[in-house]
């Protein structure tokens, strides 16, 4: 079913040939695989997005741009009338994106040799910035209830967190498992962090990605003590499918935490201005973009149960969890039989699909493959087509 919204008009099941312009998504990998892999969606941006960049472009002059006021607050607007979390516009940092603005962080309030922790299995570049910065991972792995969801392990996480631990790193909601935590979940860690007075770095980009209710909880926002001892990461870039445009916006309340951010930026990674068409871009999303954003999420959930009545009916030795949030399916291939390296080597060869390697994500992984659902419904059921021949034939 196709579905617009707004006078414009646009329609979801529209595929776009993204071949050849320089996609990571499309254009790294062989031309016989489907890629279902990079967290980018394969719908066209909203029109307001295009609208505002064109203004840009026609406008003919590319210097040296700032980010204006009125942005911060289409930001604090959104985060007020989405998360109800009521923000200051002078809270707000911008960074071309969330894992930068952690670079920054763990760079400027950790020592080479410190611990910091993070939550597998979770998001590749959170291992490799702790480690790149030769700061040392601390590992509290999610665990699973009596109905196979994933939890937060706090008893754990209270015990592995030693006298040299300075961050915790959150995935808020969380990527690639889907859970979008709710205030108690956050408060327990909160107690923690508190206790141990570690710095929360709060990666929240999948925060308007949320597929059930109750809307998105910022771990910041569960009181001024949490919030005093946060740095939350946010952009357009998930929500909006606008991330080649490099735009993010780092929220902290804590002055002191936040002019020591903002001066490490700017002298370390030399980030003294802002792309002209990102400030467009992201402007337009959070002013203008609900609407979209919103038939978006309408035709996500549709593709997250159709993905999984398919595999339930047609391939039950592949299952995952339901995500309430993202557009991501973390698949468990545990009951196929196969090894890790058998699955990897059916999904390619026989399958002839990407997608990303559990290993990847940690502790945790082993057995799982991440499955992007953000496409057109027609790309969905063809990689799900494709996974079921090869499993019922050569993999299961």
């Amino acid at each position: 079913m196709s579905i617009n919204a707004g006078p414009e008009g646009f329609c979801l099941d529209d595929i776009i040939d993204r071949r050849n312009t320089n996609s990571i998504k499309w254009d790294e990998c062989d031309e016989q695989l489907l890629p279902m892999w990079v967290a980018d969606m394969d719908f066209r941006v909203p029109p307001p997005v295009l609208e505002r960049m064109r203004r840009a472009l026609d406008h003919g002059i590319f210097g040296y741009t700032c980010v204006p006021e009125e942005v911060w607050e289409s930001v604090a607007a959104w985060t007020a009338s989405r998360y109800n979390w009521p923000v200051e516009t002078k809270w707000m940092s911008y960074t071309s994106g969330v894992i930068t603005g952690l670079n920054v962080a763990i760079q400027t309030f950790t020592r080479p040799g410190e611990r910091i922790v993070i939550q597998p299995p979770v998001y590749p570049p959170f291992h490799n910035s702790v480690r790149s910065n030769g700061r040392e991972l601390l590992f509290n792995p999610l665990a699973m209830d009596g109905r196979g969801d994933y939890r937060f392990d706090l008893e754990q996480l209270r015990s592995c967190i030693t006298e040299d631990t300075r961050m915790l790193v959150l995935c808020n909601p969380h990527n690639p498992v889907g859970r979008a935590w709710t205030r108690s979940e956050l408060e327990g860690v909160a107690e923690i962090a508190l206790e141990r007075n570690i710095l929360v770095f709060s990666d929240e980009i999948h925060a308007d990605l949320l597929l059930e209710e109750p809307r998105h909880v910022p771990f910041a926002s569960l009181g001024p003590d949490v919030a005093a001892r946060t740095i939350t990461g946010l952009a357009p870039s998930k929500t909006f499918n606008i991330a080649g445009l490099k735009a993010s916006v780092i929220v902290t309340s804590d002055e002191e935490l936040r002019t020591a951010f903002d001066e490490a930026q700017a002298r370390t990674f030399g980030l003294y201005h802002a792309n002209t068409f990102a400030v467009a871009g992201m402007h337009a999303a959070y002013a203008e973009g609900g609407p979209w954003l919103d038939s978006v999420l309408a035709y996500l959930r549709g593709n997250r149960d159709e993905a999984l009545r398919f595999l339930s009916e047609e391939i039950p030795s592949i299952r995952g969890p339901s995500p309430a949030a993202t557009f991501l399916l973390w698949l468990d291939f545990s009951a196929t039989g196969l090894p890790h390296e058998e699955v990897s080597r059916v999904l390619r060869q026989e399958a002839q699909l990407l997608l990303n390697d559990g290993r990847s994500f940690g502790p945790g992984g082993e057995n799982h493959f991440r499955l992007n659902f953000g496409c057109p419904r027609a790309t969905l059921m063809e990689g799900l087509e494709r996974l079921a021949r090869a499993f019922a034939s050569g993999g299961a």
